[in-house]
């Protein structure tokens, strides 16, 4: 009996902690060079981690490291399996909650005109983002050079239970099963 009082006592608690939600801080920054900063809180800010980028390889060991995209493009190709995937990305982008999305961007082409043509086709969907109350949207043109420079910044936060059954009917559906048989075969070739 102390047996099952144990596991159940075990399964409540990973469960119970599961339901803390996870907040994730993250900031872009493009002036001369891209700068990045991503940090992880849990526990309501008592437990957290910095996510630094990897460290730049050098030129020989990239060369050596080639990526294949059949098995990708194999997965990609099975019947049903976009559309299931784009419903999971959907339903998990649903579940995350914007506390703050800031953009601020200052974009210029090499010329002028082709800048103009660009703003010509952000400008209508900037209506859009602009009456997002979560989102500080504001990108403005360089007319002047050729430029991109400004920063993204956000904090976003999750309760990780939320995903578990997303997650379970996209992992376990028999759409993803025979795309993951797809990737595996086509790995194999």
């Amino acid at each position: 009996m102390w047996i099952i009082a144990t596991v159940l006592g075990i399964f409540l608690l990973f469960v119970l902690l599961l339901a803390i939600p996870v907040d994730l801080v993250f900031c872009v920054e493009k002036d001369v060079d891209f700068k990045s900063r991503v940090r992880v809180r849990w526990m309501f800010g008592l437990i957290g981690r910095d996510i630094t980028s990897r460290k730049k390889r050098p030129e020989k060991e990239k060369k050596k490291r080639k990526g294949n995209i059949k098995p990708l493009l194999a997965m990609l190709r099975t019947r049903g399996f976009l559309q299931k995937l784009t419903k999971f990305v959907k339903h998990v982008f649903q579940l995350l909650n914007v506390r703050e999305l800031k953009l601020n961007l200052r974009v210029g082409l090499s010329d002028p005109a082709e800048t103009g043509f660009l703003f010509a086709v952000i400008g209508p969907a900037m209506v859009y983002v602009k009456s997002l109350s979560s989102l500080d949207v504001h990108v403005e043109p360089d007319f002047e050079q050729e430029n991109l420079r400004g920063y993204f910044q956000g904090d976003l936060r999750a309760s990780p239970i939320q995903f578990v059954k997303p997650f379970a009917l996209f992992l376990f559906s028999a759409t993803t099963i025979r795309a993951i048989k797809a990737m595996v075969a086509a790995r194999r070739e």
